[in-house]
């Protein structure tokens, strides 16, 4: 297993630490003090990362357009930690003025916006200045368009609405909105499902995924539901005599987030597909899916 890196891409930095699972996109610009990026991170085209240290856990998806600095990047708290499951979309900004700490499983929406300094006009005349670190806590949902000022803090288990300003601390597991983003529920997050719900919102995933058969040439394969448990059957064929033929049973717990059994290219696709849902099983392999014929 190597490295990949895109075209025109460029890593510098005193101390490399890579996983060499990791794929890198073209035209990546990424100058550090000190870098680490976990296993199966993927790093998308025409990213930057200019601060003094950057440090992701495993599974970082950072997709196109991502930057990370700007004002101050080269400051002595120009310092960038993201835990492991971590998603951030295309265009979104991360300003390490001053240091900026993600928790695990969070999910940054597109054009994001996450500033440490605020400050342009003399502030001996009065004018305002801000300076301070970001704190986002684990399984946090942030999505499009959200600003987050200086000196916040974002609780665990939170949802923020799309397009918010987030300008003061937002406690844990809560739902919060607005500009100036304010709390809208407390305690809500996270909720466990009762069984009747679990087993509705599963058989909800399963009739969706079996509408995409056709286009992904998903054939001889039967899906249910049985106890937390989401369970695939495959016809497979071990050779040529008709008698070999048998079902191949993959079983995914909801609940566990784990994933046993047989593996190819249609459970691997199932897994893929529960992710979309917010339900992810992290194996010794990256997420796949297969493509549409139409693709």
């Amino acid at each position: 297993m190597f490295l990949k890196i895109g075209k025109n891409s460029i890593v510098k930095a005193n101390h490399i630490d890579i996983h060499p699972s990791v794929e890198i996109g073209d035209n990546v610009q990424i100058h550090c003090d000190s870098i680490k990026i976990g296993k199966f991170g993927k790093i998308g085209n025409d990213v930057k990362i200019n601060c003094k240290s950057f440090e992701a856990g495993s599974w970082l998806f950072m997709w196109d357009r991502v930057e990370v600095g700007r004002g101050g990047n080269t400051g002595p708290n120009s310092n960038v930690k993201i835990g492991n499951h971590v998603g951030i979309f295309e265009g979104t900004i991360i300003n390490p003025s001053e240091s900026v700490e993600i928790g695990n499983d969070v999910g940054i929406g597109g054009e994001v916006m996450i500033w440490t300094h605020g400050a342009w006009l003399d502030v001996t005349q009065g004018f305002p200045s801000d300076f301070g670190p970001v704190k986002i806590g684990n399984n946090v949902w942030l999505p499009a368009r959200c600003i987050v000022l200086p000196n916040v803090t974002i609780g665990d288990d939170s949802v923020i609405g799309i397009g918010s300003t987030i300008n003061r601390d937002i406690p844990s597991g809560c739902l919060a909105a607005g500009a100036p983003c304010k709390v809208i529920k407390e305690n809500c997050y996270p909720k466990e499902l009762n069984k009747e719900e679990l087993e509705r919102k599963c058989l909800e995933i399963i009739n969706n995924w079996c509408k995409l058969h056709r286009d992904k040439n998903i054939k001889n394969v039967i899906v249910e539901y049985e106890d937390g448990r989401i369970i695939l059957k495959q016809g497979i064929d071990e050779s040529i005599n008709i008698y070999h033929y048998h079902m191949a049973h993959t079983y995914y717990d909801v609940k566990k987030k784990e994933m046993t059994g047989h593996v190819n290219y249609i459970s691997e696709d199932l897994r893929d597909y529960l992710r979309r849902e917010g339900i992810k099983i992290y194996t010794d392999k990256p997420f796949k899916s297969i493509k549409q014929e139409w693709l």
